[in-house]
């Protein structure tokens, strides 16, 4: 079996003005997988680390292409001096790995948050010890309070209705609190996401089912009226933040929490109506009563985003959609639109912020 400290060495230097690797959790996860490939395009060496491998293997760290080391490790097991060992030779740390299941928060699902918050700190513990300069921590939108009213701004309240929510808020105070530390090497960014979507999104997630019911005529189950507005953000406009989060001008210590969102907010029933025009058939909904722990309306404030990251969303929910249908109905043969009714998310896959996860 080749040593991973091998397998490290064969990553070769940048040429872009990150010059050193960048190691990224949750990399099977949905952003993960865009912002892998993201960072791999532009010449930027990854290491990854996820629960499961891009391909079967016998759990050893493989190499991919000459510029992405990938490791099968759970941050919550893994010895701290393995994963220190891992960071040794990074810039930056994109933490996305973590529990996304809202609804199963509040039962037996909660071990898995608890879980992530667990390895959020492991993993802050390893940056601290070896003086990574810059970690960026995926967050979520689902950390702000049912009474925000307007714009959300990061100094809104942070008052979580779900323990997902809570997990979520948790992990981020880590990440500010390891900053913030006396002798501490590292400047954090978290990036509370609003409500995720694109290609190679979970199939549980509601846009791809809202697809799979236009297409085969099965009612979808709605929760709430429908008619509250979330703001909903293409994964290429979040892969983009993030890269700007690893580049943003911050000095040791400091901590900061941005949004990163889309410029379009609609309701359930809005995306509905838009996906059933793009399909040339309804979808249908089934109203099903109140779910706890969805979030309230959820329409962002991107000042910092601009001013601090100078990024801002490019791809509205229109466009989008487009995309992700023309993605989409690849998958459907005409009598048979593939099962996801079941579908459940991994821990590893990175959390996303909004009402529909």
């Amino acid at each position: 079996m080749v040593e991973r400290s091998d397998l490290l060495s064969q990553l070769p230097p940048t040429s872009t003005t990150l010059s050193r690797p960048v190691l990224v959790t949750g990399t099977e996860g949905f952003i993960g997988r865009h912002l892998r490939a993201a960072l791999v395009e532009r010449n930027v060496p990854v290491i990854g680390v996820d629960t499961r491998c891009p391909e079967p293997n016998d759990g050893a760290s493989l190499i991919v292409n000459s510029r992405l080391c990938q490791v099968k490790a759970d941050l919550t097991t893994m010895e701290l001096s393995e994963l220190s060992g891992l960071l040794a030779q990074v810039g930056a740390v994109v933490h996305l790995a973590a529990a996304t299941d809202v609804a199963a928060s509040w039962d037996t699902g909660f071990a898995d948050h608890a879980a992530s918050v667990l390895g959020t700190q492991r993993l802050l513990r390893a940056c601290q010890l070896v003086g990574v300069p810059r970690v960026v921590l995926a967050s979520s939108s689902h950390v702000y309070g049912p009474g925000v009213t307007g714009p959300v701004s990061e100094d809104a309240p942070t008052e979580p209705t779900s323990p997902y929510g809570v997990a979520k808020l948790a992990a981020e105070r880590l990440a500010l609190a390891y900053a913030r530390h006396p002798r501490s090497t590292m400047s954090v960014v978290a990036l509370r996401f609003f409500t995720a979507f694109g290609p190679g999104c979970r199939p549980a997630m509601v846009i791809n089912r809202m697809f799979t019911a236009a297409v085969s005529g099965q009612p979808l189950p709605l929760y709430g009226t429908g008619t509250v507005p979330h703001t909903w953000t293409y994964v290429s406009d979040l892969v983009e933040a993030t890269l700007a989060a690893i580049a943003a001008p911050l000095d040791a210590g400091q901590g900061l929490v941005v949004n990163a969102a889309g410029s379009d907010a609609a309701s359930l029933r809005q995306v509905a109506e838009r996906i059933g025009d793009l399909v040339g058939a309804p979808v249908p909904l089934r109203k099903t009563g109140d779910r706890a722990g969805d979030a309230a309306a959820t329409r962002a404030d991107l000042t910092r985003a601009a001013l601090v990251l100078r990024w801002f969303p490019k791809v509205g929910l229109d466009e989008g959609l487009r995309r992700q249908w023309q993605h989409l109905r690849k998958m459907f043969a005409p009598s048979a639109p593939p099962d996801w009714s079941g579908a459940a998310p991994s821990r590893a896959e990175p959390s996303r912020g909004g009402a529909t996860q």
